[in-house]
């Protein structure tokens, strides 16, 4: 199933870093800025904890016992330039090093569609290919070039590098070209997927899982994992029946509102997966958009990895979603949107944040968006409801958006096209 993704109808000029994260890195001066780190990396004091990562770290996302943070700099590492350096600890010992070096989905961003007054649709159509191709060529001499250096820099480390595979359903299945740097023992993983990702994992040998499921999960039966889900449910005494657990991982200007909405879903259940690989495996195209990709089938192949199975409708049952929740899944919704009523469902849920007691009146057809309107096609989390207000309550993968909003049950029934609820 082909498929396209709108985020809130922005239309942002193309650049080469404009994701929100790495957005923010380009802009923030760092006296780590291009300077090569590998040896504070490599050195064993930061992996046994007698020594401090070097640089300030901001916390992001996370996955039960284990914390993320990325680095607020830009330096080089194996004497190549980054474009993000995340640290993931367990328990607060560091357990894993992650350098991403290319990234297609923060170089290409949104496709510009600007054109020029007057032009037809025809030339219009032409003038936005050219844009595509020149934005292709540009990120694939970056690649090679920046691949290449790498790779050179790593043999000098070791020069007879094994393959390693993660992932235990082929969907998700990654191999990595496996370094190892003796005076610390660490092992170097490089990810090449060629025109999309270039990604180095420095880890211990002993941490280095061939699942993408938590070690802390791998250890339980499917019965203790939902016990241990069901305890997130969180009722509150306005009604709301609500998952406080699920983090926004927000996909800055990329068309990633589905693969996002997907990782915060996978992360929440315990795989260390994350968008960018998992637009690799979606085979989304270096197009500015996520048409083409295979979501469908990500989606099927997430939910195999955490070792659940994925109940896909066409519409929207909210008793599903009901038992989803109390059961401490979150469920998936793809669905129409519309900036009038996305504005309308940001009010209410401050007004209700803020102790009132506003509530939505019935939208009438007109309001509604929908496939005939050719209103967007948009990815939400649904993490809970509230039966008396009739309510439903969802996250979405937009900066600033971390805390829960709200919409009429009627509503997304209406605007629905799949939802995606994830069962033993």
């Amino acid at each position: 199933m082909k498929v396209a993704f709108f985020m809130w109808g922005l239309m942002v000029p193309i650049q080469a870093i404009p994701n929100a994260v790495l957005g923010a890195l380009a802009k923030h001066d760092s006296p780590l800025n291009e300077k090569d780190i590998t040896a504070g990396l490599l050195d064993l004091g930061v992996w046994d904890g007698s020594k401090a990562l070097p640089g300030e770290w901001e916390a992001d996302a996370g996955i039960f016992n284990v914390s993320s943070a990325y680095l607020r700099a830009r330096p080089k590492v194996f004497g190549v330039q980054t474009l993000l350096v995340r640290a993931s600890k367990r328990d607060g010992q560091l357990e894993e090093l992650q350098i991403t070096f290319a990234d297609a989905g923060s170089f290409f961003g949104y496709l510009d569609r600007r054109v020029p007054d007057g032009m037809s649709a025809e030339q219009a159509a032409t003038l936005l290919q050219e844009r595509v191709e020149q934005r292709k060529i540009q990120f694939e001499e970056f690649y090679i070039r920046t691949a290449g250096a790498l790779e050179d820099n790593l043999k000098e480390i070791d020069k007879r590098p094994r393959d390693f595979k993660r992932g235990r359903t082929r969907g998700l299945r990654a191999i990595y070209r496996q370094f190892e740097h003796k005076e610390s023992g660490l092992l170097i993983q490089l990810l090449e997927a060629k025109d999309r990702l270039l990604r180095v994992r420095l880890r211990k040998r002993e941490s280095a899982s061939k699942s993408w499921l938590d070690a802390s999960q791998e250890e339980l039966g499917i019965r203790d994992r939902l016990k241990a889900l069901s305890t997130k449910v969180t009722e509150t005494g306005r009604g709301d029946v609500v998952l406080n657990k699920v983090e926004v991982v927000p996909q800055g200007y990329r068309p990633y509102c589905g693969l996002n909405t997907l990782v915060m879903v996978a992360r929440y259940l315990g795989l260390h997966l994350d968008e960018d690989w998992l637009a690799v495996a979606g085979k989304f195209q270096n197009t500015g958009s996520a048409a083409g990709s295979d979501m469908l089938g990500l989606y099927s192949s997430v939910a195999r990895e955490a070792r659940f199975n994925l109940n896909r409708t066409s519409d929207y049952d909210h008793e599903i979603v009901r038992r989803s929740i109390r059961a401490g899944m979150p469920v998936i919704v793809w669905r129409r949107w519309d900036r009038q009523r996305d504005q309308l469902h940001t009010r209410i849920s401050r007004d209700f944040l803020a102790g009132k007691d506003q509530r939505f009146e019935r939208p009438s057809e007109k309001e509604m968006p929908s496939k005939k309107k050719r209103s967007p096609l948009h990815a939400s989390v649904i993490v809970g409801y509230n039966d008396e207000r009739r309510e439903v309550i969802f996250l979405e993968s937009w900066e600033g958006m971390s805390k829960p909003r709200r919409m009429l049950v009627s509503e997304i029934s209406h605007t629905a096209d799949l939802t995606f609820s994830f069962r033993p």
